[in-house]
């Protein structure tokens, strides 16, 4: 009885264990809402490509360059100032054995008022002036001068300070250590050297005006000459 239960128990051992195993995990679902979701592929933008729509710069040397707009709204420069004329009025006549002029300069040709009309002129400066034998004269009115004279052999002096001398004509001898050569300066004909100290002898001088210094005439005597 015991062998027939055991050999019933390795028959039910044996059934079992030819039937095939049970699988634990659920069968896949058909179901297409219960399937994985699909892993979702990341599109990357196409390369950018290295040509540029942006134009080149333009080259500073090729563009010209565009010229300044004039702005109306600013003034244009006032025009130059004339220039200045020398006072005068009158012309008047110096005459004179001999004529030192010390500390002199030659400035130039300028602008002179003479009897209402501008006229080119000598213009010098100096400091000293040395006068023998000084005549002077000037026309007051047609036909009438007026002259004055120093005593004669005497010395005039005009002096001290800055003198300007505005001179038409100088005419005469350069007295250049003894030898006397001849001159005429005029405005068309100037001075060709400008010297600090400088000797004329016979000389006749038309000048327009003279400024600075104090004339002294030993002497003088004054009169009035018509015709």
């Amino acid at each position: 009885m015991m062998r027939a239960q055991s050999l019933a128990t390795v028959a039910v051992v044996a059934v079992l264990a030819l039937q095939p195993p049970s699988s634990t995990e659920p069968p896949p679902s058909s179901d297409p809402g219960s399937s994985s979701p699909v892993p979702t592929t990341t599109s990357e933008p196409p390369p950018t490509t290295t040509t540029s729509t942006t134009p080149p710069p333009v080259s500073s040397t090729t563009a010209p360059t565009p010229p300044p707009s004039a702005d109306p709204s600013t003034p244009a420069p006032p025009p130059p100032a004339p220039a200045p004329v020398a006072a005068g009025g009158r012309e008047w006549t110096l005459t004179a054995s001999r004529l030192d002029l010390g500390g002199l300069n030659y400035v130039g040709i300028v602008d002179a008022l003479v009897n209402g009309q501008v006229v080119k002129v000598l213009k010098f400066t100096a400091s000293d002036m040395k006068i023998r034998d000084l005549v002077q004269s000037a026309e007051v009115s047609p036909g009438v001068r007026l002259v004055t004279a120093a005593r004669p052999g005497s010395t005039s002096t005009v002096s001290p300070g800055r003198i300007e001398l505005f001179t038409v004509q100088l005419k005469g001898n350069l007295d250049l250590l003894g030898i006397k050569i001849p001159v005429d300066y005029t405005a068309a004909h100037p001075p060709p050297l400008n010297v600090p100290f400088v000797t004329f002898t016979e000389v006749t001088v038309r000048n327009t005006d003279l400024v600075g210094g104090t004339l002294r005439i030993p002497g003088a005597r004054i009169s009035v000459e018509s015709g």
